[in-house]
């Protein structure tokens, strides 16, 4: 019976805790609209998704005077106008405690407005910066209610990264954050909690990616400048992304970029005080530019890229296509899948992708291709779908402790018997899907009673976590 109890063990790691069982599924193409052949993606460190699930999603682009949010709900597409205006450019999305926030470019201004019912009703304007040479606004709407903005703008001999938030209706003052006479551009910026991050690009030629943080939520930034690398010149679109590992307390922070025609990514674990050595992730025999990434708290990262044959024009979109490569793995180097094309190039060709998280088994590539015969532009998409679990990382696996669990069935609370007492443990109790639906943190003692009356009829999964090890998995059934 120990023998079988012990293979079980081994299944159950081996299938719910390994992200390399997960399976990725890249569904068919989708049209979501066609429009008039000006429309236009925000193609530069910018979200144009988001959204809540698979149908209830919001997706943001524009022409010249007026930038459209596209709502699916119940399986069907309404588009809805976000405001009309004169060159209008970059309309970019956020989204955060059930109200959409759409920041874009319109002539001298950044502007931003935000609407709490789906895009029925938005608030007045909100003037983030002006009556200046700006441009390449980012938006990150954060869950502690700021909504975070980074821009550039151009003075008198340079052009530097500015950044602002907005919270409780007031905007914040206004902070440069690039090096003094150097040129700033294209800006992307993340929020987790009080830590705010920002890169951008800065020139003059050779360019390179630089990197800027705050531990307050924005009102004092690092003093230091750090540059993630200097090994590639001619850099440029730097985009961000965050995750968590909840197993180790671990935050990843990744920050993908194009140079010399191709997609490089980098990582931090400890928010750019070091970075990883750049991996290259797109195609080695094409040419690939507007790096964008995304990623989930389960080891899953996204990116996706425009690429076009070598030998061609940049400005010759028929001959673009969508690149696409992931990671299981957290983004470790050389775990990321080789050419997985998106979007097999057609004659029209597709420009601007991007790839956007609308949950954690979920995420959305976006695309246009532009049909000048019939004077169209098709905005399209693709859905990335995790089927089933990619699990939780884990590192040394100690079973050896004894560790009772009982009443098995349980009802409404159990109790853990340990021959050691537990110090500072974390009980995460799963589904038999591998999601998390409790968790007790700061375990002490050899004799501990939880509380399960939260859990429905089914079989679960209750993890002991010490000291970064998994020391202990337990079967239990709940039956009322």
């Amino acid at each position: 019976m120990k023998i079988y109890r012990i293979l079980f063990y081994i299944l159950f790691l081996s299938l719910t805790f390994n992200k390399s069982k997960g399976q990725i599924q890249i569904n068919t193409i989708s049209l979501v609209s066609s429009e008039n052949l000006s429309t236009m993606f925000c193609f530069n460190n910018s979200k144009l998704m988001k959204g809540n699930s698979i149908s209830d999603r919001y997706l943001v682009y524009y022409n010249s005077d007026t930038i459209f949010l596209n709502v699916k709900q119940s399986g069907t597409w309404t588009k809805k106008v976000v405001y009309t205006g004169s060159n209008l450019s970059s309309a970019t999305i956020s989204y955060n405690n059930d109200t959409i926030w759409v920041c874009w470019q319109e002539l001298i201004n950044i502007r931003a407005r935000f609407s709490p019912d789906l895009g029925d009703s938005w608030s007045d304007i909100i003037e983030i910066a002006g009556f200046s040479r700006v441009g390449s606004p980012s938006i990150f709407a954060a869950e502690n209610g700021k909504v975070h903005f980074a821009w550039h703008k151009q003075g008198s001999g340079d052009t530097a990264i500015y950044y602002r938030y907005y919270f409780n209706g007031s905007l914040s003052d206004t902070i440069r954050l690039s090096n003094v006479m150097k040129q700033g551009l294209a800006p992307s910026l993340i929020a987790i909690g009080d830590t705010v991050l920002c890169t951008w690009k800065e020139n003059p030629l050779p360019s390179q990616v630089w990197f800027r943080r705050s531990f307050d939520g924005g009102n004092i930034w690092d003093p230091s400048f750090s540059q993630p690398t200097n090994l590639i010149s001619l850099t440029k679109d730097p985009n961000l992304a965050h995750a968590f590992d909840s197993t180790l307390n671990k935050h990843y922070v990744y920050l993908a970029y194009d140079g010399k025609n191709m997609i490089y990514l980098q990582r931090t674990t400890n928010f750019g005080d070091s970075w990883s050595h750049p991996d290259t992730i797109s195609n080695l025999h094409k040419l690939s530019q507007f790096a964008h990434i995304d990623c989930n708290d389960n080891g899953f990262v996204g990116l996706s890229y425009e690429q076009r044959p070598i030998g061609t024009s940049l400005f010759d979109d028929s001959k673009k296509d969508v690149g696409f490569t992931y990671s299981t793995n957290w983004g470790e180097p050389e775990s990321f899948s080789v050419d997985t094309l998106a979007y097999t190039h057609n004659s029209l060709g597709s420009v601007y992708p991007a790839i956007n998280k609308i949950d954690d088994n979920n995420f959305f590539l976006t695309w246009l291709t532009r049909d000048t015969l019939n004077n169209i532009a098709k905005v399209l998409e693709r859905r990335i779908h995790i089927t089933g679990t990619l699990g939780i990382n884990t590192q040394t696996q100690n079973v050896s402790q004894t560790i009772n669990l009982f009443p098995n069935p349980i009802s409404t609370q159990m109790q853990l018997h340990m021959d050691n007492p537990l110090k500072n443990a974390t009980v995460t109790v799963y589904n038999i899907l591998g999601q998390q639906v409790m968790e007790y943190k700061n375990i002490n003692g050899s004799y501990v009673m939880l509380k399960t009356n939260n859990l429905t009829n089914g079989i679960y999964f209750v993890r002991i976590l010490q000291s970064s090890e998994i020391i202990a998995v337990r079967k239990v059934v709940v039956k009322y």
